[in-house]
């Protein structure tokens, strides 16, 4: 059965960056928007690096050292709304603001880790929504695009076989922080600090 860490539980109520918070309708709300919406998706799985030294025909090589090998899929969407306002009256500003929250699925790893395989997916997208940033003769500066990026990380070395007592709950947002960090790296629309761990 799958493991889910409090500390990456699933949000209550993920929200539509497009609906809400809006300034009643009134001209007041009617401005240009920028949204940043973003998710990310890793599958990953346990492997074993092997001291082909210590093998023979009769003995299995020992292993020297572990790891997690992520794939990750990451997706940022950068747009500007122009000259609207949004439909209900949730909030006097028209700000959202929804942390990046991540749900790990693992089959394994009863401490809360991220045992042999699993999967860290999107719970509730990251979203920043702000009236658009202009200069002084009102040209807006925000850019606009979508960045789609896949890349494999080496996650949590660890010495030896595997060790459950080194794979906890308390490691789990640690090794993701750093992943989040070469998300970054690799789609640099992707707001690491968005991320709610």
């Amino acid at each position: 059965m799958p493991l889910i860490p409090a500390s990456l539980s699933p949000a209550t109520s993920p929200t539509n960056p497009n609906i809400g918070y809006s300034t009643s309708g009134g001209s007041d709300g009617v401005q240009d928007w920028y949204v940043h919406v973003q998710t990310a998706v890793i599958m990953y799985t346990r492997r074993n690096q092997f001291n082909s030294d210590t093998s023979s025909t009769n003995v299995s090589p020992t292993v020297t050292s572990n790891w997690l090998d992520f794939q990750c899929t990451l997706q940022t969407q950068d747009e500007v709304y122009i000259n609207m306002a949004f439909s209900s009256a949730d909030s006097s500003s028209g700000n959202l603001f929804q942390p990046h929250v991540l749900q790990l699925q693992t089959n394994t790893g009863a401490s809360g880790g991220f045992g042999d395989e699993g999967v860290v997916s999107t719970s509730a997208m990251g979203i920043i929504r702000r009236p658009a940033v202009k200069d002084a003769a009102g040209t807006i500066l925000d850019t606009t695009g979508t960045c789609t990026e896949t890349l494999s990380l080496v996650m949590d070395q660890m010495p030896g076989s595997y060790d459950a007592g080194y794979d906890t709950s308390s490691s789990v947002n640690a090794i993701l922080a750093q992943a989040m960090g070469h998300a970054a790296a690799a789609c640099p629309t992707f707001k690491a600090t968005l991320v709610d761990l």
